[in-house]
């Protein structure tokens, strides 16, 4: 994300306080940027609500804006170790068509609104929810 405002913001902030421009200052900012102010949602993450309803992301625009289409769950039955288990997954046949909308709380717990109901990004992996899935899968 060349032209990112976090390290513009950074490189202005570490020429004012060294009160000279140096060519190091870009390259520093460009390490911080990429340290603090990178989102944890990647193409193909998918977001879930309570109703276990999806919102998969196909494209980041910035840290802030993403394109993403609206999934039903689907319930599947798979073998573990404890016996047979329930697994919520993304119903891709019934999809919705793509929606530009707005991440909220990029760096620290991404989601998104979509009237009533709040998506967020869900790293845990119960039993009764989804399996871990490629990246590349969903979008």
């Amino acid at each position: 994300m060349s032209g990112c405002r976090y390290r513009r913001a950074i490189k202005q902030g570490l020429n004012k306080l060294a009160k000279n421009r140096s060519a190091v200052h870009p390259i520093l900012a460009d390490i911080i940027a990429d340290y603090s102010h990178k989102s944890e949602v990647r193409p193909g993450d998918y977001l879930m609500c309570h109703e276990y309803h999806f919102f998969i992301i196909t494209e980041l625009f910035s840290q802030h804006w993403c394109r993403g289409f609206f999934c039903p769950p689907r319930l599947e039955f798979a073998s573990t170790m404890h016996g047979i288990g329930t697994f919520y997954r993304p119903d891709i046949r019934n999809r919705s068509h793509s929606f530009r909308k707005k991440l909220f709380a990029p760096f620290s717990g991404p989601h998104v609104k979509c009237r009533e109901r709040i998506f967020t990004l869900s790293r845990k992996f119960n039993s009764h929810e989804q399996m871990p899935h490629p990246p590349l899968v969903f979008s």
